[in-house]
């Protein structure tokens, strides 16, 4: 705790922004640990990003046009949030989910693409994560998991001293993230309260922001739907090989199976989806709507925005009833991952040189 003490200073010199000075004061001791463990995951996952891709990926990302692949892309995301936006407008709970499933998966595939995309394809998105949370199977802590089940009370990584009461028993994983039932409701809540000093820097507190999704600088348009049952259900990147191979590992896939993206990749390039996209793209061009189109961002697609409060407190969570607490061994010391320089320095880069050198990211996003 002593360094997470000096941490804790560290990052109050970092930062002149009054809300996050204050969100760090108050933060509890393990819930700036929580936070410091999971940028560091975030870092760890961007670094080693298609470092196991498998050769789709690794194809569509190296062999894309600059100008056609993340048009088309930037299309079907828009083509999606915005049938989204009008089936919850007129309750159609199935169709909202579909489009919902089909969104992320096209952004999650976007993320293991950009890292092969030689700079060619770039997105901007709102991490999905603090809504995530929310959701019933990541929302519960283990002392609420401990509680409810008392066979599961006696032998956990709480009584075993690996976690502690508040920690959540499953992880986030992002985009990558399918609901169970393809209930994509948890997209209409706030983030979770956990997730307060992210959610406090972007600014995005009500509902999932899809409109706020930039491909190579542009936000993805949000257009009026009438009718979501018009036929379009599809987009014409929906039918691209991509969105079916993607999200293989490579150990699963034979050399056939490559084979076949190659010969399904090919007959696409020649198939009246690109040609569908090359006409809507002209249409555009010939209106004079094309220069203009996501310079800023559409219609939020869920009613009613809000932005980022200070909350009056940051807690440890919920903690274990007396009876169940007794079967908690305490945690065992976690590695010191930042140590106490032994002179106090002069200046911020004068500290932040003594970090190791994995933690500079973080320092760097708080400027």
């Amino acid at each position: 705790m002593k360094d997470l003490k000096s941490f804790k200073e560290l990052l109050l010199r970092k930062t002149d922004d009054e809300s996050l000075r204050t969100l760090i004061k108050m933060a509890a001791e393990e819930v700036l640990a929580d936070q410091l463990l999971e940028s560091l995951q975030k870092m760890a996952t961007n670094r080693s990003a298609g470092s196991h891709a498998n050769l789709s990926i690794r194809d569509f990302g190296t062999e894309m046009d600059p100008e056609l692949e993340p048009a088309m892309i930037r299309e079907a995301l828009g083509h999606h949030a915005s049938r989204y936006k009008a089936a919850l407008a007129s309750n159609n709970g199935k169709t909202a989910n579909d489009h919902a499933s089909q969104f992320f998966k096209i952004l999650d595939m976007v993320h293991k693409v950009q890292p092969h995309s030689q700079g060619k394809l770039q997105a901007e998105t709102v991490d999905v994560k603090p809504w995530e949370r929310t959701h019933g199977s990541r929302s519960e802590t283990f002392a609420q998991r401990m509680a409810r089940d008392p066979e599961y009370a006696k032998d956990n990584p709480v009584t075993r001293g690996k976690k502690l009461p508040h920690q959540f028993v499953n992880d986030t994983v992002g985009f990558s993230f399918q609901p169970k039932g393809n209930d994509w409701s948890f997209l209409q809540s706030d983030p979770h309260s956990a997730y307060s000093a992210e959610t406090s820097k972007h600014g995005h507190v009500g509902s999932y922001p899809m409109e706020h999704t930039k491909i190579n600088g542009k936000y993805i348009p949000i257009e009026d739907v009438e009718n979501v049952h018009d036929g379009k259900k599809n987009h014409s990147f929906d039918s691209h090989p991509i969105l079916s191979h993607y999200s293989e590992s490579v150990k699963n896939r034979t050399p056939e199976r490559e084979q076949q993206y190659l010969d399904e990749r090919d007959a696409h390039m020649s198939s009246p989806h690109v040609e569908s996209h090359l006409e809507h793209q002209h249409k555009l061009m010939s209106s004079g709507e094309h220069e203009s189109r996501g310079l800023q961002p559409g219609p939020a697609v869920h009613a009613g925005s809000k932005r980022a409060e200070i909350p009056q407190s940051i807690g440890k969570g919920p903690e274990l009833p007396e009876h169940l607490s007794q079967l908690v061994k305490p945690a065992a010391e976690s590695p010191v991952v930042v140590r106490r320089p032994k002179a106090e320095p002069a200046a911020a880069e004068d500290a932040k040189s003594k970090l190791p050198s994995h933690l500079h990211d973080l320092l760097d996003s708080l400027k």
